[in-house]
């Protein structure tokens, strides 16, 4: 985006950036992103072309404003100040509460977008980079014997797939399924490896991976 927001903005600034937002919105409301042209968002702005580029590099670029504009009006904790035990089910009912918040908007949009197009696909990835964003922050650097970028980009991808599941993919989930389903996961529950594909590791040198950082149980179960 060409306009630095983390300043103070000016009211015209802002008049301006909500001019662009409201087209947006309303124009998903009616016709999938792929039908909508910079002239048509100028035109329902009531803004030339020039003052357009002034602020954004493209149409996409729109929509990623359009979600951190969304965003900025949801919850979105500091997990660094939750107790470590509860920074996954906090993280996950952060990103729920935007996209419930948003229900009446994400449902009208789905019927002129497909689940699977670009601006979903767009949607996606920006709840992704938001929960890398959160598990990052949180994580205790040192306690793991992986990057912690590595873990952070494994437990926002895992938030992302129960939140695609419950949200954007119709199966609707209570907040404790929600937590349930983040969790079962994240312990891997759902990866049974056979004995003899489990590489032998001598008694002593096992590595120990921490995840009771992030809010989730260590406990293995045998096979």
């Amino acid at each position: 985006m060409k306009k630095d927001l983390s300043g103070k903005l000016t009211r015209g600034t802002i008049r301006t950036l909500d001019a662009f937002f409201n087209a947006m919105i309303g124009l998903l409301r009616t016709k999938p992103l792929t039908a909508i042209s910079i002239n048509e968002l100028c035109e329902t702005s009531s803004y030339p072309r020039a003052t357009f580029y002034n602020y954004f590099d493209d149409r996409d670029d729109l929509v990623n404003y359009c979600w951190t504009t969304l965003a900025g009006r949801a919850n979105m904790t500091d997990l660094e100040s939750i107790e470590p035990e509860r920074r996954v089910d906090v993280a996950l009912d952060a990103m729920a509460d935007l996209l419930e918040s948003n229900a009446d908007l994400l449902a009208a949009i789905l019927e002129h977008n497909p689940a699977d197009g670009p601006l979903f696909i767009s949607l996606r990835a920006f709840i992704a980079e938001r929960a890398r964003m959160l598990m990052q922050a949180c994580t205790d650097h040192g306690r793991h014997d992986l990057p912690d970028e590595l873990i952070a980009d494994h437990y926002a991808s895992t938030l992302m797939l129960v939140l695609d599941w419950a949200y954007l993919r119709g199966h609707a989930l209570t907040r404790e399924q929600l937590h349930h389903y983040a969790h079962a996961l994240l312990n891997g529950a759902c990866v049974p490896f056979p004995k003899q594909d489990v590489p032998h590791v001598p008694s002593g040198n096992q590595v120990d991976y921490d995840a009771s950082t992030m809010g989730v149980d260590n406990e293995r179960k045998d096979a």
